[in-house]
């Protein structure tokens, strides 16, 4: 009887009770056990004939051949899961009508019912892929396999199929100059990226024009997890959101994708929850710290400890077109344009020294004072007004010897004895100075007044030095004249014990002038400098120079610098020949030979120095014995040097086998030749032998040189590889022949 086909969709899907379930309904039609996949949490279960003895997810059916009544009844109760059953029924004709007369319309029924199951489930698959609405004209067309190996599907401007390189559009590879359009023609698009031989730098296209995409050569990476929110806050603010790269799960976004905001970026569409999220931030970044200033003119260094400030400035202001200060950072900037002319300096000088506008007199100035003040007090003394002044009690006393007669009578002793006294007994009233003591009090009072004077004159000559000739005196505190005199002594210190010898040897012919200096330095014995320079007429400078510092609070430290386009050393044994074992051409290391002990890199590429491509032209039958069907040759390597390195052949096989494939083996073997036809074989090896048991539509097959013809995996011999195809093998069930629609050989050699 034939079964009954609704038009129902021959899936249906369940999620299991945390309490449990055992028994899922089956709401469309089937035929046979085998048509029926059943998956747990997306892993397919497996189908018994008998749930005895079985546990887990293995299942199986009831009332199999029903319109609507079929079961999965699973070996253990299944909680809190999804189950997907699906139909997928095998689409093949069992039944073969007569050309003439009666047939069982029975049957009939049967097999037009298997047809109507058949198109259900390819219906379900259509409608679960990936097309274009049906409105739309055009085939939506894959590229083919060649094209798009190893790349991505995209849409172009018109909506069609294609592919590119990666998730920011395209890298377009390396030019001397900004493109127009892409190289093959088409309209540049946003993202697209290219290196610049001429200025060493990778651009990016904006939409109107080209920018740096990279700032820094190292970039500062940061990886996140996504917790379902569309910002991120970074750690460090970058420069401009074309100085980031945003990858997530391993795929390169697209700057659309995203917007920059100070430090935080902002998705269009959240990352989805747990992915990894990794930022590479290639901003330009200055660092501060000690270390070598340059002097821009000269291209020597001199170190920060024995900066002249008047140089240094002088520099600056002959450098201001060869220094971008917008490339520095914030602060730095800002120190800059703190610094002032020599006139500016000088007021800062004379603020220091005068505090409040009040000048600070120094301790020379006290002593004066104190001295002029003494003085006075001297000269009050012996000449003032006081009735009590010696000047006056010698008056006196003259005034009483002339007169000689009166009520006072004229005393030697007595007038012998006042003037040997000063003050009288009771050590308070003031007693007159003998003529010799006036004398000698003159004498110290004149030779005090040399010294006021000659102190005057100092005090005019210190005050017109410091205050520059403003008029106004600026004295110094004594400790930051200490300071001064301390501060001088260490840089005569310094001078004292730094020696440098410099020397320099020029031509000049025409305008064409070529300077070689040499120089030798060494500081404090814990420095030392050792340098050639030499520079042509038009600045193009090359040299070396050694450098060596101990005692530093980091450790000692040392280097060895050279500045030139090329640097390589040669083999001594081959003097006289082009062999350059080491050479460094523009940051480019090359090594023609090397034996390292331990290898750590993040990248390792080979050269390609010889490929050779064979495929099939047609279909082919097969056979229980082998075959060869291709034959590929990659040729000797090129003579680039030394021939006795050779390259290391590789090869890579693509076989492919019509639908009926059962039971198929395959192998790739290699031998040496001597020529690009193949002739003159040698021995051949076996580099690779696979099989499949079973239903098979491909193999691939890949491998290098084999050990018994290079232990070490190269040759300078031509190479040929050859694949070879039968049916059946070693324990294989029953084999079935089967056509080789196509089959290819990928040969080349790395150097």
């Amino acid at each position: 009887m034939a079964i009954s086909v609704s038009d129902t969709t021959p899936r249906i899907e369940y999620t299991a009770p945390s309490s449990g379930q055992t028994v899922f309904s089956v709401p469309f039609a089937t035929e046979v056990a085998t048509d029926i996949n059943v998956y747990v949490n997306d892993v397919q279960a497996t189908y018994v004939a008998s749930l005895s003895g079985q546990t887990g997810t293995a299942f199986t059916l009831n009332n199999v051949g029903t319109a609507n009544s079929t079961t999965v009844e699973f070996a253990s109760s299944q909680k809190s899961v999804t189950i997907d059953i699906i139909r997928n029924g095998a689409i093949s004709r069992t039944t073969d009508y007569n050309t003439g007369g009666f047939f069982d319309i029975e049957t009939l029924n049967s097999e037009l019912s298997r047809i109507t199951r058949n198109l259900q489930d390819l219906e379900l698959r259509i409608d679960q892929s990936i097309k274009a609405p049906i409105q739309e004209g055009g085939t939506g067309t894959l590229p083919t396999a060649s094209s798009r190996a190893g790349k991505l599907l995209a849409f172009d401007a018109s909506g069609n199929v294609t592919t590119q390189t990666s998730a920011i559009t395209e890298y377009l590879g390396a030019f001397a100059s900004d493109l127009t359009n892409r190289p093959d023609g088409s309209s540049l698009q946003v993202g697209d990226i290219y290196y610049n031989t001429t200025q060493t730098e990778t651009r990016i296209w904006t939409g109107s024009n080209w920018d740096l995409v990279f700032g820094r050569v190292q970039p500062l990476s940061t990886t996140y997890t996504s917790t379902g929110l569309t910002t991120i806050t970074l750690t460090a603010r970058p420069s401009s959101v074309l100085a980031i790269l945003v990858i997530i799960d391993g795929i390169l976004q697209n700057v659309n994708n995203y917007t920059l905001n100070d430090n935080v970026i902002t998705f269009s569409t959240a990352p989805p929850v747990g992915s990894s999220v990794e930022i590479r931030d290639f901003s330009s970044t200055v660092s501060s710290g000690s270390g070598t200033i340059i002097n821009v003119a000269t291209g020597s260094e001199v170190t920060q400890a024995n900066i002249d400030i008047d140089k240094l400035m002088a520099d600056l202001a002959a450098a201001t077109l060869r220094i971008d200060t917008s490339q520095l950072s914030t602060s730095l900037q800002n120190q800059i344009a703190n610094i002032t002319s020599v006139e500016g300096r000088t007021l800062v000088l004379e603020n220091i020294i005068t505090q409040s506008g009040v000048n600070v007199i120094t301790d020379q100035g006290t002593k004066i004072t104190a001295l002029e003040t003494l003085t006075s007090g001297l000269d009050n003394t012996v000449n003032g007004s006081a009735s009590t002044s010696l000047g006056q009690r010698v008056s006196a006393l003259e005034v009483l010897q002339v007169q000689g007669s009166g009520s006072i009578t004229l005393d030697l002793n007595r007038i012998t004895n006042l003037e040997s006294q000063v003050f009288e007994a009771d050590g308070s009233t003031a007693r007159l100075a003998t003529l010799n003591q006036h004398n000698s009090l003159n004498a110290t009072v004149n030779t005090l007044n040399g010294t006021v004077s000659s102190h005057a004159t100092q005090l005019n000559s210190l005050e017109s030095i410091v205050t520059s000739g403003t008029g106004t005196s600026v004295l110094a505190t004594i400790s930051q004249l200490n300071a001064v005199t301390t501060t001088a002594a260490t840089a005569e210190s310094n001078a004292a014990t730094a020696a440098a010898q410099v020397s320099s040897l020029s031509t000049t012919v025409g305008n064409n002038t070529t300077t070689i200096t040499s120089t030798v330095e060494s500081v404090n014995g814990l420095n030392g400098k050792y340098g050639i320079k030499i520079s042509s007429h038009n600045g193009y400078i090359a040299g070396f120079g050694l450098n060596s510092t101990s005692n530093e609070v980091g450790g000692s430290s040392s280097q060895f610098v050279i500045n030139a386009d090329t640097f390589w050393i040669a083999d001594r044994l081959n003097v006289g020949s082009t062999q350059k074992p080491f050479e460094v051409v523009n940051g480019v290391t090359n090594i023609r030979d090397a034996v390292i002990d331990s290898l750590q890199a993040n990248k390792i590429r080979g050269d390609v120095n010889k490929v050779n491509v064979v495929e099939t032209t047609s279909s082919s039958t097969t056979s229980n014995s082998y075959q060869l069907k291709l034959s590929c040759v990659v040729p000797a390597p090129d003579n680039t040097g030394s021939t006795e390195e050779g390259h290391a052949p590789l090869a890579i096989s693509n076989i492919y086998f019509d639908n009926t494939a059962n039971g198929m083996t395959v192998k790739l073997t290699a031998a040496t030749c001597t020529d690009i036809l193949g002739n003159g074989a040698g021995t051949e090896y076996l580099i690779l032998e696979t099989g499949e048991d079973y239903y098979v539509s491909n193999f691939h097959l890949s491998g290098g040189l084999p050990y018994q013809i290079s232990a070490s995996g190269k040759t300078v011999s031509p190479i040929l590889f050859r694949l070879y195809v039968k049916y059946g093998g070693a324990g294989f069930g029953q084999a079935v022949a089967a056509n080789l629609t196509k089959a290819n050989i990928i040969g080349w050699g790395l150097r």
